[in-house]
């Protein structure tokens, strides 16, 4: 599945091949392999191999581009250098990213674009239970896995939120300004009616006070990590969804989103923490307790369900199903049980 409009391959390949070589020569280059690994609605991911000669032998490396979908996306607004300026701040802070590098002229590709090395490792598939690697190891080897990603998404928000400027920062009430406009953007002014009323009550039910808000990744998810052999983390990658606010909404789009595959897919990975323990390891993390996650979590829900809307209509608009029903999504009957 793919954006009904892709940029063309061949120009990639010659604009990628005339951005590698622009400060120094090399020897018989050429593009590999070029491929599209993911359907792209967010943005257009583009895996490059390339290849050279020097040194009397044949060099190959791997590379990860990322531009803003060539046409209407899963956001109205598809920004690269708050994603670049979020990585490069958490990477101040000790965390790992795949080194990205911004390229602002669009003179090689058509589009600005970010480039960054292919980091080998495990990616978890979206559904964990049934991943092969993580199902491979011992069950506190499933616990590690767990524990790193939790120490590492709190690691993400000690990072310095002044050196991502363009992120954007919002507090809980412009979080729902965001999302309301969302809604009606996303489905040309007919938004899902359970969704509305979800952040109706999300509104009504704000807390009166906030967390000291921090740089976060966004879209905390286990498959947005890459793990080494060790279990340790090698890349945060997405950050798509990149922003400044109290980190609590960072725990809950992880929390419900496991919460949620669980139900729908029969259970957790044997080995993973259940919320507590998950909510107990990221507040001795953080070195305080965490805040009103069952409010946070219910907008996490509402958030990713009307995400998930938007992918559903562009799906309908390339020619395909929806991955599940716009109108009859299992995760609107989670949603209303949650705010019951």
């Amino acid at each position: 599945m793919a954006l009904t409009i892709q940029r063309d391959d061949a120009a990639l390949a010659a604009g990628f091949t005339r951005w590698f070589t622009r400060n120094q020569d090399l020897a018989d280059l050429c593009v590999v392999d070029l491929h599209r690994p993911s359907a792209g609605y967010s943005s257009e991911t583009v895996m490059v191999q390339m290849a050279w000669s020097g040194e009397g032998k044949r060099h190959s490396r791997s590379f990860v581009l990322r531009m803003a979908p060539s046409e209407a996306g899963t956001f109205p607004r598809y920004d690269l250098l708050p994603q670049w300026q979020a990585q490069l701040a958490v990477a101040d802070a000790g965390v790992p990213v795949a080194d990205p590098v911004l390229e602002q002229d669009a003179r090689w590709l058509g589009a600005p674009f970010l480039v960054m090395p292919r980091v080998d490792g495990h990616i978890i598939g979206a559904v964990a239970r049934h991943d092969r690697w993580l199902c491979s190891r011992t069950r506190p080897d499933r616990a590690r896995v767990y524990a790193n990603f939790i120490t590492t998404l709190s690691a993400i928000h000690r990072a310095d939120p002044g050196a991502a400027a363009e992120v954007p920062r919002r507090d809980n009430a412009s979080e729902l300004d965001f999302w309301d406009e969302y809604l009606k953007w996303s489905s040309d002014g007919s938004p899902v009616p359970v969704l509305v009323g979800a952040l109706q009550w999300c509104r009504r039910h704000r807390p009166a006070s906030e967390p000291e808000p921090a740089l976060l990744w966004g879209d905390p998810r286990l498959e947005n990590m890459v793990f080494g052999d060790d279990l340790a983390p090698l890349a945060v990658l997405d950050w798509d969804m990149t922003s400044v606010a109290p980190p609590e909404h960072d725990l809950a789009w992880f929390t419900s989103h496991e919460m949620t595959m669980d139900h729908l897919f029969g259970g957790r990975t044997d080995g993973a923490p259940d919320r507590c323990e998950t909510v107990a390891l990221f507040e001795e993390c953080e070195g305080r307790p965490v805040r009103d996650l069952d409010w946070y979590e219910a907008l996490a829900m509402v958030r990713s369900a009307a995400v998930m809307t938007r992918i559903g209509y562009l799906r309908l608009a390339a020619g395909a199903a929806p991955l599940l029903p716009i109108d009859d999504n299992p995760i609107l009957d989670l949603l209303k049980g949650r705010i019951a």
